[in-house]
């Protein structure tokens, strides 16, 4: 019989790693109490391929992990996939801080598109082994209906922004229409506090909340940037520094930074964070918690 060994530590340590990435300062946390089932989905062939991606043009900061992230990384996904209730692991072998981190700050902003999912992980050990297991349980806010409906509102909106645009519209263009459209149908969500009893009652810091309930905080907005990007062929990648959450995008084989959470203010109209430069960026912000490529071409 398993005896709950630090489970009151490492949860208020899974608590902590999230917070800096939520909402400029506001946090989400990673608990909920909802346990509806996700939506039927195929899980991974094996633990070691790459996670699956809309389409080809996709970026990742699954490129930029190591191979033991990468493998956490991967196996996160097929349990996930596989719409299982937990992971459990050797702490031997990965320890229940890289399971959250890879989480929080890899897997979530990689795949907007598990906005179902809410995770949080624990330290067990087997009575009279001493042997150490780090389990990450893994809960479903969404049935498949509901995953339905909010899935087809975004690919609606995703058919929107592409009806408004030219044939011929490049993907500066397309990114701009995206970065439009959230400064103009999402809010920011300065009602939300981060804590985890209001985490089971809000989306702000997930696509769905910025896409279907237009309120969100800054993953919410650069987690939906990324969902709609990828929807129109555009490369996109979620960054996060210790307090934000921003994005990276891949266009004509240069990279630039856009803000949408921080352009959706009175005191930043315009262009103002839609495709700069790192040298424009970093005037406000820390960089990146990963090395990211460079962002030194001026559009």
């Amino acid at each position: 019989m398993k005896q709950i060994l630090k489970s009151c530590t490492a949860l208020i340590a899974a608590l902590s790693l999230a917070a800096v990435l939520a909402a400029c300062r506001r946090a989400p946390q990673p608990t909920t109490t909802a346990t509806a089932k996700p939506p039927a989905t195929t899980a991974a062939e094996t633990t070691t391929q790459a996670p699956s991606q809309d389409n080809e043009s996709d970026l990742l900061v699954y490129d930029f992990l190591s191979d033991a992230e990468k493998e956490v990384y991967n196996r996160l996904v097929e349990a996930i996939e596989g719409s299982e209730a937990y992971m459990e692991e050797d702490v031997a072998e990965f320890s229940a801080k890289i399971v959250d981190r890879v989480y929080f700050y890899y897997l979530l902003p990689d795949r907007p598109d598990l906005f179902y999912v809410r995770g949080n992980s624990n330290l067990y050990e087997y009575t009279g082994t001493g042997e150490e297991l780090a389990r990450f349980d893994i809960q479903y806010i969404y049935n498949g209906v509901q995953y339905d409906e909010r899935m087809q509102k975004i690919e609606s909106i995703a058919r929107q922004i592409r009806q408004s645009l030219p044939e011929n519209a490049d993907d500066f263009a397309k990114a701009k229409a995206i970065y439009d459209y959230l400064i103009e149908n999402c809010d920011y969500d300065y009602d939300y506090t981060g804590n985890s009893q209001q985490e089971a009652q809000t989306n702000a810091s997930y696509a769905d909340g910025a896409l279907v309930d237009g309120k969100a905080v800054c993953s919410g907005y650069s987690r939906a940037f990324k969902l709609l990007a990828n929807k129109l062929g555009i490369a996109c990648m979620c960054v996060s520094n210790s307090d934000h959450e921003w994005n990276i995008v891949r266009i004509g084989g240069d990279y630039y930074h856009i803000d949408v959470t921080w352009a959706d203010t009175e005191d930043n109209p315009g262009e103002r964070y839609f495709c700069v430069t790192d040298e424009e960026i970093y005037k406000d912000r820390e960089k990146p918690r990963i090395a990211v490529p460079e962002c030194v071409v001026v559009r």
